[in-house]
């Protein structure tokens, strides 16, 4: 990707010859907490009900017409609005990503209020994504990280549709970038194209005021433990994480090897041939790594039986012990790095997928072409480089949820 700077406006940009759709990204950073939970996700639900010129159903069918994509995207960090379509529609694909930016109306708030509370009750059906979403409001209590759905419902009846709006005004004021992937006969004039049409993509003088969380203390330096009751579960859902170092750290590489070899890769991984395999406790058994701009977050996830609550933790622990006594070995570990390879490689393929990555490393602060410098940084990744990682963080207090009968709950 190129970066080109012109009239305050960033645009990074890649001549994909031969491709017959152009990609477009716009990424917005999120520099302040909500108000009250839900709101970015309910301004990214209604900026597409209509402009000032196009009612909702008739820009779903200038849209769908058209066989344009256009979706929108709203995370803990950035706010992003992508559209692909044929290169012939490139001006009227443009014109309405522009439209729906500028002068959206932001039209039945009400209608998608009753829709999200529809939504959140829905999913906190599933004990999984119970269990998870008091694992994240617990890890990062207090922080805007942690509007859970269940928070969201204790706040959404308080979010007017100015607040909503209001929300435009701040993203207004962020930085922001341009990300574009296509077959282009000429570059200067796509980007002049930019410039003269999309001049509200300046990136403003707001300044981040979402405060890091870079370490997690529990409770008096112990685990953090919460509990929720479900007589009629069949499986024990149990959740248990750590803060660790964000992408902006020399771990971080570290740190997504130990978590592929952990738990993320699958039926190779060491908790899935260990605690499934051989000892038969999971149903499902994994790690996960989830970068964020201001804080990283390692977890392990295991649906079992309610009475092998403790033996599954118990489990987790064991595998991290084994990995700080004995780094792992060469294969192993090429292993590791040649799966995540192999992930980073499978998402670079399309235009959409090239933008996204591009706009998003951006965005995020990671500088230009990062993929490239990450990739190498996995590369260089040792045996006793993981040990130290899970020696580093894994011994630390941890945040855990569990969903279970309250029968099996008494001893947390």
């Amino acid at each position: 990707m190129k970066l080109i700077q012109k009239n305050g406006i960033d645009i990074l940009i890649k001549n994909a010859k031969n491709t017959p759709r152009t990609a477009v990204c716009l990424y917005f950073s999120i520099d302040n907490g909500e108000k009250y939970a839900g709101i970015y996700t309910l301004f990214s639900k209604l900026l597409l009900k209509g402009t000032k010129t196009h009612s909702a159903e008739e820009l779903a069918n200038i849209i769908e017409s058209n066989g344009i994509e256009t979706s929108v995207k709203c995370k803990q960090d950035f706010l992003k609005i992508s559209t692909l379509f044929l290169n012939e529609d490139f001006n009227l694909a443009l014109e309405i990503l522009a439209d729906i930016i500028q002068n959206s109306t932001f039209a039945d708030f009400e209608k998608e209020v009753f829709k999200l509370k529809g939504e959140i009750i829905s999913d906190l059906d599933s004990p999984q994504v119970k269990a998870s979403d008091a694992f994240i409001e617990g890890i990062y209590e207090g922080h805007y990280y942690g509007n859970s759905y269940s928070k969201t419902l204790l706040d959404i009846d308080k979010i007017e549709k100015q607040d909503v709006v209001d929300v435009l005004s701040e993203i207004m004021n962020s930085k922001k970038v341009i990300s574009i992937v296509g077959d282009f006969a000429d570059e200067d004039s796509v980007v002049e194209y930019f410039v003269n049409n999309f001049g509200f993509m300046k990136s403003g003088t707001g300044a981040p005021s979402i405060p890091d969380v870079l370490s997690f203390e529990g409770i008096g330096g112990r685990d953090k433990i919460v509990t929720i009751p479900k007589n009629d579960a069949k499986q024990a859902q149990v959740f248990q994480g750590y803060i660790v170092g964000t992408r902006y750290n020399e771990d971080y590489p570290k740190i997504a090897v130990m978590n592929n070899l952990l738990g993320a890769s699958g039926l190779s991984s060491r908790l899935f041939v260990e605690l499934r395999d051989k000892q038969g406790l999971a149903y499902t058994v994994r790690s996960s790594l989830e970068p964020l701009r201001h804080s990283s977050l390692f977890y392990f996830y295991i649906g079992t039986e309610p009475k092998n609550i403790e033996k599954s933790l118990s489990g987790f622990k064991s595998e991290v012990k084994k990995l700080i006594d004995t780094p792992p070995g060469d294969v192993e570990l090429q292993g590791a790095k040649e799966n995540i390879l192999g992930r980073l490689e499978y998402f670079s393929q399309t235009n959409m997928q090239l933008a996204s990555i591009a706009g998003y490393d951006y965005i995020m602060g990671l500088g230009l072409n990062y993929e490239e410098k990450y990739k190498q940084m996995l590369l260089d990744v040792s045996g006793e480089d993981v040990s130290k990682m899970a020696e580093k963080y894994l011994l630390n207090p941890s945040m855990v949820s569990i969903l279970a009968p309250k029968e099996f709950l008494s001893k947390y």
